[in-house]
């Protein structure tokens, strides 16, 4: 049904970018505002395609707004610029709590025994196919560049499952890419781990749990540090823009 699904696309597609939806891009997304003009008006087609093909809903008494599709589908979409939006197929569904929320884990011991646990979070990416997200956390991210990024990280989780399996390693097509990716992410990794806590370090600390981590927290200095990326881990970063298609130092270069 791919000819229906584009023909919709089409439609969608036909008509100006909202001029309210590009005000609050501006107003309330940091990231939008280093985008040169051409890359700009490829992410209004692909928020808008994004926004419209997922299921939308409010937990915890939340009213999903327009502005939250909005601020979500562009930082989401800001991953797959240079891939194109189909990259995110497996998301079907975006649950939004107002702030951080809590969510109940259970883990049952050798003995049978089930203990319960109710943590807070402030999202989660899951294998089937759905992002919980705190709009709180979202909306503070979105209007600054610290190298930290709900959006980001939790969708960088969800092209890391592309392939099945969250291990770091997201679905490679590129068999150059992919015999590069394990030495160079290996290499980045254990240097956070063993060395991540020395001053000035691009990358959070966070990202030394694991590789699935290491990944998502790349992703965010790699879109919201990328100067200082490229400079530290040069390697991380040259394999990054391979994989995203992407080279943020030059995009920003292209604002000076």
């Amino acid at each position: 049904m791919g000819w229906l699904r584009e023909r919709r696309r089409a439609k969608l597609l036909a008509g100006p970018f909202p001029d309210k939806w590009r005000a609050l891009l501006e107003e309330k997304v940091a990231l939008y505002r280093r985008l040169p003009p051409k890359e700009r008006d490829s992410l209004h087609d692909q928020l808008r395609v994004f926004a419209a093909e997922r299921d939308w809903e409010g937990c915890g008494g939340l009213r999903v707004t327009d502005e939250m599709k909005v601020v979500i589908s562009a930082l989401a979409c800001m991953l797959t610029l240079g891939r194109g939006v189909d990259e995110f197929d497996i998301v079907r569904t975006i649950l939004v709590y107002p702030a951080a929320y809590r969510s109940r884990d259970e883990e049952t011991d050798e003995s049978g025994v089930v203990a319960v646990d109710r943590e807070g979070r402030e999202g989660e990416a899951w294998s089937h196919g759905a992002v919980v997200l705190s709009w709180k956390d979202v909306r503070r991210d979105a209007s600054r560049l610290d190298g930290r990024n709900l959006v980001l990280h939790e969708f960088a989780h969800q092209l890391d499952m592309g392939d099945g399996v969250a291990n770091g390693t997201p679905a490679l097509s590129d068999v150059r890419l992919a015999e590069r990716w394990k030495s160079v992410m290996t290499e980045a990794f254990e240097r956070l781990k063993k060395g991540g806590a020395k001053r000035g370090e691009v990358l959070d600390l966070y990202g030394a749990e694991d590789e699935s981590e290491f990944f998502a927290v790349a992703t965010e200095a790699f879109f919201e540090l990328p100067a200082e990326l490229a400079q530290q881990h040069p390697g991380l970063y040259s394999i990054l823009r391979d994989y995203y298609r992407r080279d943020p130092v030059i995009s920003i270069g292209t604002l000076a």
